[in-house]
């Protein structure tokens, strides 16, 4: 399949790439590593006449931390760097087992961070080539009006399935985005829209140039686990991190996080964690937030490889886990 045609343009700062975005709207599209991007593209998933290649605005794939200010990561880090990245595998190990996720080793050179943070959402019925698409109607995501996973649905329910999105959600990650007017700084969470269709809020103009971490907390360590059909190349068909900070002695909770990923049209972040906060994390404690974990995971038939109830299944199974790796990683 080849790539459709299109203008490619390689912007050289960040305010050249925001007004070319900007300028010509929904007829252009950024892109970071590609790995993704361009495989809609072959598949006429994504219609666009200018691309705006980011790779040549200097400094923007920087990955520098302090003990003080925490990790920040530019947009065009690779997956690999922040794998090999000494700084990161000692205070954010969470994230590099996120990283070493993704794909294989030669994806992970090539996608990027932000890139892995703005994946399109996937669906078996919209993943697929125009021949396949041909015999048959449009779904809500290709401009139709039918829904093929949820029977009579107004709203598209393609899935969110990155890697990288539950785990800096977990640890209270904030995202840059550059804007034509004034660049602004919000929760990575609230980036994701829920919307199938358009699953992130970024406009026309809009991209990310950078995401920071704040600094690893004392007694904390987190985990991230991944259910997929091989080990290696598979989207997720669940994701669970957390991130536990203990207080003092035994197993008291200081602070807790917990994000899912393919369980929804949005990673989601599970506020009812919060409320293991000065308790000890026993099986009674955990077992509220394993509730709450699994009410508010919506898997749908749209994913190859496991059915949607054993997936909900795998969050309390896949969340204990999880909890128990953090728990071995706040002990190291």
């Amino acid at each position: 399949m080849k790539l459709p045609k299109f203008q490619y343009v390689a912007p050289k700062s960040v305010k050249e790439a925001s007004s070319l975005l900007k300028e010509h709207g929904d007829k252009a599209i950024a892109v970071a590593g590609g790995s993704d991007l361009l495989v809609n593209l072959k598949n006429r998933l994504k219609n666009v006449e200018f691309l705006i290649d980011l790779k040549a605005i200097p400094k923007m794939n920087q990955v520098t931390f302090s003990k003080s200010d925490g990790l920040t990561i530019g947009a065009m880090a690779t997956l690999r760097d922040l794998i090999e990245n000494q700084a990161v595998r000692e205070n954010y190990p969470m994230l590099v087992q996120a990283a070493e996720a993704v794909g294989t080793p030669q994806l992970q050179f090539m996608g990027t961070v932000a890139g892995n943070l703005c994946l399109d959402n996937r669906c078996y019925y919209f993943n697929q080539s125009p021949l396949w698409h041909a015999g048959r109607d449009a779904c809500w995501k290709l401009g139709g009006k039918t829904c093929y996973v949820v029977k009579g649905s107004k709203t598209c329910w393609a899935t969110y399935c990155g890697d990288t999105a539950p785990v800096l959600m977990a640890l209270g990650a904030k995202i840059k985005i550059a804007d034509p007017v004034r660049a602004k700084v919000m929760p990575l969470q609230e980036l994701y829209s829920g919307d199938g269709k358009k699953p992130n809020i970024l406009k026309p103009g809009q991209f990310i140039t950078e995401i920071t971490v704040p600094p690893p907390a004392p007694k904390s360590g987190g985990a991230y686990m991944k259910l997929r059909r091989r080990q290696a190349i598979d989207f997720p068909l669940l994701g669970v991190a957390v991130n536990i900070q203990l207080n003092g002695k035994g197993n008291t909770c200081a602070a807790a996080s917990i994000a899912l990923t393919a369980a929804e049209r949005r990673p989601i972040l599970i506020e009812e964690t919060s409320k293991l906060k000065g308790k000890t994390l026993n099986e009674a404690a955990i077992a509220e937030v394993l509730e709450a974990a699994t009410s508010q995971a919506h898997p749908v038939d749209n994913l190859l490889g496991l059915p949607p109830s054993y997936r909900k299944q795998m969050v309390k199974v896949y969340l204990k886990r999880t909890i128990a790796q953090a728990l071995e990683a706040v002990k190291k």
